[in-house]
């Protein structure tokens, strides 16, 4: 695709998610971050494993239970914006489409909250990233890079995620925003151990990509498969697709369209308390 062409499309796409993003979808972003700065935000119920050090003493008396002092966090926090780019993610360009909606709608989200947006794909490595900058033009400059490295499927047919969680665990010590597209079929349970240890340090959201030939639920029994990405028979178990073992630190957010591109990010987004 020219790049001309690939800049048409993304500026069709700024427009057109420019309104619903400022309406809808900053407020969550930036309420997402409550976490353990010094300025009082908020504060929620005390789980297992969060620091005792920040109870918040009154509250726990007054509701009689233990409450969590969560702090406005530092601001100019850098948002990664991890786009994977395995075989299971080229099988229909209306998936595509949408993964690379959904990349924008957050990246104008963090345009928007002024803070730095870096652009990673990855397959069974991180293939490419860019710097960690501010302000749309250098932003949609490396999105239309990623836009026409997408018009190449990747020969990688496994995806694999505990090499990107070791690249991220090295290179990026201070707090980030880490944002996870992708349509979660991994095939490594060391990425998920890692993934999950990095929460303690990051605010991760995983938004699920799902085509509309994918988008399907099975209340019981079973459907048989096949893997993309590794040729295999498998097989689909009745209410398996919910993701129920995430902890505290990651959000999930299932993408199966445009049309509920919004609600989905902002419903995921918003904190629970």
């Amino acid at each position: 695709m020219e790049l001309s062409e690939t800049l048409r499309r993304i500026q069709r796409l700024r427009w057109k998610l420019l309104k619903p993003v400022q309406s809808f979808l900053v407020g969550p972003y930036r309420s997402t971050f409550r976490g353990e700065g010094i300025e009082f935000a908020d504060a929620r119920p005390y789980e297992i494993g969060d620091d005792w050090r920040r109870i918040h003493w009154s509250l726990t008396a007054r509701k009689n239970q233990p409450y969590l002092r969560l702090g406005q966090e530092e601001r100019e926090l850098t948002c990664i914006i991890a786009i994977d780019r395995s075989a299971s993610m080229h099988i229909s360009p209306s998936k595509k489409t949408l993964t690379l909606t959904t990349a924008v709608a957050l990246a104008l989200s963090a345009i928007l909250n002024n803070d730095r947006v870096r652009w990673i794909s990855f397959s069974d490595k991180v293939e490419w990233f860019s710097p960690a900058r501010k302000g749309e033009k250098l932003v949609w400059g490396y999105l239309a890079h990623l836009w026409q490295l997408w018009e190449r499927p990747s020969a990688v047919r496994r995806s694999l995620l505990y090499p990107f969680t070791q690249w991220l665990d090295s290179v990026h010590k201070r707090r980030v925003f880490l944002i996870l597209l992708s349509d979660l079929f991994f095939h490594d349970k060391a990425g998920w151990v890692h993934l999950k240890a990095l929460s303690q340090k990051h605010a991760i959201l995983l938004a699920a990509i799902r085509a509309p030939e994918e988008a399907i639920t099975i209340p019981w029994g079973y459907l048989p498969s096949k893997d993309v990405e590794t040729g295999e028979a498998a097989v689909l178990h009745g209410s398996s697709s919910e993701i129920s073992f995430l902890p505290h630190g990651i959000r999930l957010a299932f993408i199966t369209s445009a049309d509920g591109l919004i609600p989905s990010l902002r419903k995921a987004l918003l904190p629970p308390l």
